[in-house]
């Protein structure tokens, strides 16, 4: 399959996801997202393959939202007469809109649904952020289950720098990441933020030097993908589910994840495999 905007190649059970738009350092719109969700409809249906990685065309990761179509957007409203007088107080004027049935959303749509189905997604991800990670851009990031950075990258909630706030999910993950401090931090300022502040942090999980980025990050991606991953897949759904509840229900509802854990191919696959003293042969199911 032929696409305008990224790249796609798999190895060992493994699709590699590339975002590839050098003229906007890899902004993520419409047609590119089109791409990448239909690639990830193949890798959900695909029972060989079991884990993803995402990564961008050097030298960025993903830039964000293209800020033209921002420009554009603002010049189409002040020509249409659209001006809106906000309520003095900031919390006001968000209350105000979030009980207007004008603005309430049923559903999160277009490119901000992409880390919403990130997170929705049964197969392990991973991002190797190769470069500049901003916006959008580091929403997507986070959106995957661990991220490598190359030394080269940067990360940054560049959001306020346009008046804007992030709304692709990092004020939902970025608490539960690096904390409160250091999420305000990000996201009044929009300053970048080198890997070794992202690993002090908790951001990232690895840094690597640039030109063997991919290299070890797919290498670690197939050892995942040949291992359990069905059951990384009740492992994500419990610690979403354990992110908004008290231990004893997490202990609960771990209990019965157990249970279809027990019933997986994996589970009997690795206990016959200890006893004949023998390397598993996992298959994701």
């Amino acid at each position: 399959m032929s696409h305008q905007f990224i790249k796609v190649d798999v190895q060992d059970k493994v699709m590699i996801i590339t975002m590839d738009d050098p003229k906007t350092r890899n902004a993520i719109g419409d047609a590119m997202f089109a791409e990448m969700s239909a690639e990830i409809d193949r890798l959900e249906s695909d029972p060989d393959l079991r884990c993803l990685v995402l990564t961008g065309n050097d030298p960025a990761f993903c830039s964000g939202a293209n800020v033209r179509s921002m420009a554009k957007n603002v010049r189409e409203g002040e020509a249409a007469g659209e001006k809106k007088t906000l309520p003095e107080m900031p919390w006001d004027a968000v209350a105000q809109r979030e009980s207007d049935p004008a603005y309430q959303e049923e559903t999160v749509e277009g490119v901000r649904s992409f880390p919403v189905r990130m997170s929705r997604l049964q197969k392990p991800s991973i991002a190797a952020v190769n470069g500049y990670a901003m916006g959008l851009g580091l929403g997507i990031a986070l959106s995957c289950d661990i991220r490598f950075s190359s030394e080269n990258a940067n990360f940054s909630e560049t959001f306020i720098m346009r008046g804007l706030i992030p709304a692709d999910g990092s004020c939902w993950q970025l608490p539960r990441m690096i904390g409160l401090s250091n999420t305000f931090m990000m996201q009044y300022t929009g300053d970048k933020i080198d890997p070794e502040t992202a690993l002090r942090m908790g951001l990232i999980s690895k840094i690597c030097p640039h030109e063997k980025l991919m290299e070890e990050t797919v290498e670690f991606a197939k050892r995942i993908a040949n291992s359990p991953t069905y059951a990384m897949g009740i492992i994500k759904r419990l610690v979403q589910r354990s992110l908004d509840v008290d231990f004893e229900t997490s202990m609960k509802l771990a209990g019965v994840a157990q249970t279809v854990a027990v019933d997986t191919f994996d589970h009997k696959e690795g206990v016959q495999a200890f006893i004949e003293k023998r390397k598993p042969q996992y298959k994701g199911k």
